[in-house]
């Protein structure tokens, strides 16, 4: 299912010539391992961290955090988010599609791509392996000089550890 929304939303882009699509994404039972409790664990789900680290730096990706968690909890997602290079431009709005004459925004978010084990994502499964798998086959980030040269120097000769 992600497999399909990740494709339709690029053809649509290319379609319609957009410069970005809009991907809300959920916290619990989707980013993170829900803890059913007030402190919350943070335990990643496989392949969450990448893909959003992925979308942060894809300039052709809106990223929109979808959650229903209060303002305090919010923050300290922010805060756990920042640590891993990872950026929302939104928290549930985007403010960037404006109403027209066919929609009405103001009680309903436009959104491309919906990613929430309430809309069917099981990040369980291994979704997040689908949406890195397809992020990478339909998107691409630009990486700067400076980011290259320092890939570069991670990089460990053959033999060497």
């Amino acid at each position: 299912m992600i497999d399909y929304s990740i494709k339709a939303a690029h053809d649509r882009m290319i379609e319609k010539k957009w410069d970005k699509i809009y991907v809300l994404v959920d916290i619990h039972n989707t980013i993170f391992r829900p803890s059913y409790r007030n402190k919350e664990s943070f335990i990643w789900f496989k392949g969450a961290e990448k893909s959003l680290q992925f979308m942060t730096k894809c300039k052709q990706i809106c990223l929109i955090l979808w959650t229903s968690s209060h303002d305090d909890n919010i923050k300290e997602y922010l805060d756990v988010f920042e640590r891993h290079n990872i950026h929302f431009d939104y928290i549930n709005e985007n403010p960037e599609v404006k109403n027209d004459d066919l929609s009405c925004f103001d009680k309903k978010l436009y959104f491309n791509i919906g990613i929430d084990d309430k809309f069917g994502f099981c990040a369980e499964n291994g979704d997040w392996d689908i949406v890195y798998m397809r992020l990478n086959q339909f998107f691409k980030i630009e990486v700067s000089p400076i980011e290259k040269m320092e890939n570069c120097y991670k990089l460990t000769p053959p033999g060497w550890k």
